[in-house]
């Protein structure tokens, strides 16, 4: 039987590769998802409601519909 240890580095460099890429993937999408918490927390405004002095909803009071 021939030695196949071509293919077996291959396939580990091969799959290192695509761990890599996918590590940085998710390491980018936490980055984009704690600047987007980041955003929203500093734009965030009063509510309508209560610029006009009206009294805001609370859903914690309401019935669940029968």
């Amino acid at each position: 039987m021939p030695d196949n240890w071509g293919f077996v580095l291959a396939a580990y460099g091969l799959a290192a590769i695509v761990l890599i890429a996918y590590w940085r993937f998710l390491s980018r999408r936490g980055k984009e998802l704690e600047d987007a918490t980041a955003i929203r927390h500093d734009l965030r405004q009063p509510s309508r409601a209560a610029e006009t002095g009206q009294p805001q909803p609370n859903p914690a009071s309401r019935r669940p519909s029968p």
